[in-house]
């Protein structure tokens, strides 16, 4: 049998003073480690608010001399790159594209340090009206790629900061879209009725192995080359960041070749507590079988959405 949880050096203590002395003294002796706890938590969050504070600035301070870097490459490519080799002109235009690479990283971390510092709006919220919007605004990625995307049911009112629920949206639609080598990539939006409502974005990509669906919300965790898909490495981890700033949770269920689903919600927990043996037994909600729309209805419903 496992040794239990409670012994350990500190309990122990506290133990013998209330069997060998004053009651009062071990009382005074829980105070005192309270006192402590709360005093590193306390520093901790400083530190922690330093550190985004750092990280906020110094991005900041990288974006300008860097915008800098890139104009005057570009203004080389234009007025001499007639008079440079090929190997000149390929190297400029590298460099462009590293500048390019690095402003996108330096935008994230801005994000991510946003989000961080912002306590979320608690307001009502219909998602088909934020779903809608978000759909508008990656309409050119949507039709560039020949996709297809549908809103399954109605969805349900919750409560939150708009904006940075379109975020989580726009950064699971778009990698849906991105992360798809499907001819005619399909996403489904969609709600469970839990409580509160778990919502997910479904897709037919690439898909994710199991022993990597944790290691993608970590910070500029990547699976596959920048030369395959572009991107930071940060998006997913913003998300969780908001969802978690929210109250609730997000977790994935994926196989390679068979696409993703991701699911989150925004508010703790409200279904009836279980223990750990029994959660893990009960996993995530079920959620119903594919119910891809055509390209045509994908359309109808983002002329829709951009009518509202």
């Amino acid at each position: 049998m496992n040794e239990p949880i409670l012994d350990c050096p500190a309990v122990e203590e506290i133990r013998v003073l209330l069997v060998e002395d004053d009651p009062t003294d071990a009382q005074a002796h829980i105070e005192a480690q309270a006192r402590q706890l709360r005093a590193r938590a306390e520093e901790l969050q400083r530190l922690k608010h330093d550190l985004d504070d750092f990280t906020y600035i110094a991005s900041h301070d990288l974006q300008e001399p860097l915008r800098g870097i890139r104009a005057c490459c570009e203004m080389l490519l234009e007025d001499y790159g007639g008079k440079l080799d090929q190997p000149g002109r390929r190297r400029l235009a590298k460099l462009v594209g590293l500048c390019g690479r690095l402003e996108n990283l330096i935008a994230d971390l801005l994000t991510y340090c946003r989000v961080g510092g912002v306590q979320p709006a608690q307001t009502s919220i219909d998602l088909e009206e934020v779903v809608g919007e978000v759909l508008e605004t990656l309409g050119p990625m949507i039709q560039q790629q020949n996709a297809a995307v549908c809103v399954e049911g109605r969805l349900p009112e919750v409560t939150g900061d708009a904006m940075l629920i379109g975020l989580v949206l726009t950064n699971l639609i778009s990698n849906g879209l991105k992360f798809n080598d499907n001819p005619q990539p399909r996403l489904e939006i969609g709600a469970l009725p839990t409580k509160p409502p778990a919502l997910y974005v479904r897709d037919n990509g690439i898909g994710i192995p199991r022993e990597h669906h944790e290691a993608i919300f970590g910070i500029f965790r990547r699976l596959h080359s920048r030369a395959k898909y572009e991107g930071t490495g940060v998006g997913l981890t913003i998300v969780r960041k908001i969802v978690q700033s929210h109250g609730g949770r997000i977790w994935v269920e994926s196989e390679p070749g068979a696409g993703s689903t991701f699911f989150f919600t925004l508010a703790p927990s409200q279904e009836q507590p279980v223990g750990a043996r029994e959660a893990r037994s009960v996993g995530p909600p079920a959620v119903p079988p594919p119910h891809w729309a055509e390209p045509a209805q994908t359309a109808y419903r983002h002329e829709a959405a951009q009518r509202r």
